[in-house]
């Protein structure tokens, strides 16, 4: 389903359009339909740049995540939401088989999502949701020194204990396993520093130091 939007000025090349489009097909609608398969075609002038209900209209459709075919009328700049697509130029030419062609392809079952456009409403959606977010994060954080300072809530310290003692006992058996026994493994003893895991080495080391000098 097609919707145009186009200024009072441009009513002449809007209905031309609208009229040929439907005779290759296409259905119309005066008010903007939402869903795939449904776009817009805006009609770029200077006048609809400046006409609230164009803009409107537009700004509906990119809220909708419809597809937008900008078709320039006359030498306009596109609208700021839209300076990322490209015009079809109907300023000299009459390129009806070009607009055809592209909105068929927007409109079939294989076409790309449109372009992300940070509109008003979106802008207004996405401070909501920070506040909301942020809200939350106070809320956890004050129920979190209540429990804290009030109820005494704490990380299990036993449960926590037991596992640094297991990790202790895993690691003192890995270090004494490798730490030099005679004379010819603590010549060998460089090699197997390198021998070890990085993160192994400065405890190796330093505990070979310490029992070489007899701590």
């Amino acid at each position: 389903m097609l919707t145009f939007a186009y200024a009072p000025e441009d009513a002449k090349l809007g209905d031309r359009l609208k009229t040929d489009l439907q005779q290759k097909g296409f259905e119309s609608s005066d008010t903007l339909q939402k869903g795939s398969g449904n776009l817009l075609i805006l009609l770029v002038s200077a006048a609809s740049n400046s006409n609230s209900g164009v803009q409107n209209a537009l700004l509906e459709a990119l809220d909708s995540g419809l597809h937008i075919i900008p078709v320039i009328g006359e030498n306009a700049a596109l609208p700021k939401y839209i300076d990322h697509l490209k015009g079809l130029d109907f300023t000299s030419e009459y390129p009806l088989e070009t607009l055809v062609k592209q909105i068929e392809t927007l409109t079939s079952a294989n076409a790309g999502l449109p372009m992300k456009v940070l509109t008003p409403a979106a802008r207004q959606k996405n401070r909501g949701i920070g506040l909301w977010l942020g809200a939350l994060v106070i809320f956890w954080f004050i129920a979190g020194v209540i429990a804290v300072g009030l109820f005494g809530i704490q990380a299990p310290r036993e449960e926590y204990n037991t596992i640094e003692t297991e990790v202790a006992a895993t690691i003192a058996v890995i270090v004494d396993k490798n730490l030099p026994r005679s004379t010819e493994e603590a010549a060998n003893f460089p090699a197997t520093v390198q021998a070890v895991p990085t993160s192994q080495r400065p405890l190796l080391i330093a505990t070979a130091t310490a029992r070489a000098g007899g701590e």
